[in-house]
């Protein structure tokens, strides 16, 4: 269920602009708590929500932090958004309250709240209220965020629920390996391997990749590429092998005293009727261990050739 209000903004400045306001609600078959903490850790993110690629915490301050989101547009415009939230966490009373930096569009600013209200039974209620300022038809972007924000509350429902069932669907598969030099130059070396021959300190590409697949053959699909020198890349399959629902590849670099710290990582989320009958656990392990192999593969000494 969602509503929308309008208000005048208390503003200084040349123009007031009025804050308008819509409101969701849903209820989860799930501990209260439980639903907060899956929609408050950040770096969880790319799984629990298939549109984003990337998350990251770029500032934190005891229960305030400034989190930075790369996202997937939906529809048939694509491209990519990228965003920054500044977050206010109260843990004791289950609540988040955050407002978006800069301009979201046609959206001048962007804020709001979430709360998560314990029902008898275990289960919990949930919900949204934004407001927003804006200088187009306010009514067009309350639609809009009302059908992102009902997105994003069915999303959290069926996780959180799905959550013992799907758990095993998840497979994951790092390696780490200390090479020479600076963080710096390892960071560089490794994307020109991945084919971005660039020195930019942030890099958002789509691109067309060659993909092996566990069963050994091999499909053309669509990659997303986001460089953070000198400390991240990560490369998200849009298009990613059938036996996937999610696919993505990462690699996260830290000085040491001795050399550059790489971790090269596979994450996967298998279909369901990838692992329906495999109760022996044998599919799921072998597709682990080919999760594994890639993660190794993705760890060439020095990073001095070219990845797939």
């Amino acid at each position: 269920m969602t509503q929308t209000t309008t208000e005048t903004a208390r503003r200084t400045g040349p123009a007031t602009q009025e804050i308008h306001r819509t409101t969701a609600e849903i209820t989860v078959d799930a501990p209260a708590e439980l639903v907060y903490r899956t929609l408050t850790d950040v770096a969880g993110w790319p799984l629990l929500y298939p549109w984003i690629v990337h998350t990251e915490i770029v500032e934190q301050h005891g229960t305030e932090d400034l989190a930075k989101f790369w996202a997937v547009r939906p529809g048939p415009e694509g491209g990519l958004r990228i965003w920054q939230s500044r977050r206010h966490l109260h843990d004791d009373t289950l609540r988040m309250v955050f407002e978006q930096q800069g301009t979201v569009g046609a959206i001048s600013r962007l804020g709001g709240e979430w709360l998560f209200t314990p029902l008898e039974g275990g289960g919990c209620r949930v919900e949204s209220h934004h407001w927003f300022t804006t200088d187009q038809d306010p009514a067009v972007t309350a639609d809009e965020l009302d059908r992102h924000g009902a997105l994003q509350m069915r999303t959290l429902k069926a996780a959180v629920e799905d959550r013992e069932q799907d758990g095993p669907l998840v497979l994951r598969a790092e390696h780490q390996t200390l090479l020479p030099g600076t963080v710096e130059d390892v960071h560089a070396r490794l994307s020109v391997a991945l084919g971005r021959h660039t020195s930019a300190e942030e890099t958002a590409v789509f691109a067309t990749a060659d993909t092996p697949h566990p069963d050994g053959s091999t499909g053309s699909g669509r990659t997303v590429h986001i460089g953070r020198a000198p400390h991240t890349i990560v490369v998200k399959h849009l298009d990613p092998p059938p036996e996937f629902a999610l696919y993505r590849r990462s690699w996260r670099l830290a000085q040491d005293t001795d050399g550059v710290r790489v971790t090269a990582e596979r994450l996967a989320v298998a279909r369901p009727e990838t692992l329906a009958e495999d109760p022996a656990q044998e599919r799921r392990a072998a597709l682990l261990a080919w999760l594994g192999q890639g993660a190794q593969q993705d760890l060439p000494e020095g990073a001095g050739h070219r990845m797939s």
